[in-house]
């Protein structure tokens, strides 16, 4: 059997993981290797999540940030391989919640510059979180 050659939608969903997976092994490396500011911006978050998930208690903020960060590159780095891209997305969208909420509360900012980047940053990650979906959706549409 002859070899066939890609489809260029495959070559698109494969551009487009790894896009995705870039910002998530990229930013996930950073905040591994200095964790510290990451968890400080995270404090009053963790607060929260601990009095509703008492287990939290259990670990640092700075752990807590660690484990994100390696969720981040891990599940970056098997939807960047094309290793269980649902699995990988949701597992990456599951962990951006929490991120988004932690690093980028602008309801809870004055109006004013500091606002308006929050309010970016959010955005990005929603938009961050609707690519995600997609690779959800067409992942699911392709093992059928």
């Amino acid at each position: 059997m002859p070899d066939t050659p890609p489809r260029y939608d495959d070559i698109g969903h494969a551009l487009s993981r790894l896009a995705l997976a870039a910002v998530f092994v990229s930013g996930g490396r950073h905040v591994w290797q200095h964790p510290d500011g990451p968890a400080q911006g995270a404090e009053t978050f963790l607060k929260r999540c601990r009095r509703a998930v008492p287990l939290l208690d259990r670990f640092t903020d700075r752990q807590l940030v660690r484990a994100n960060a390696a969720v981040h590159m891990t599940a970056g780095a098997t939807l960047a391989a094309g290793i269980a891209p649902a699995a990988s997305a949701t597992a990456l969208t599951g962990s951006l919640v929490p991120t988004t909420l932690a690093a980028f509360p602008f309801w809870a900012q004055p109006d004013g510059p500091q606002r308006v980047r929050q309010q970016g940053d959010f955005l990005k990650n929603l938009a961050l979180a609707g690519g995600l979906l997609a690779v959800m959706v067409n992942s699911e549409r392709r093992t059928k």
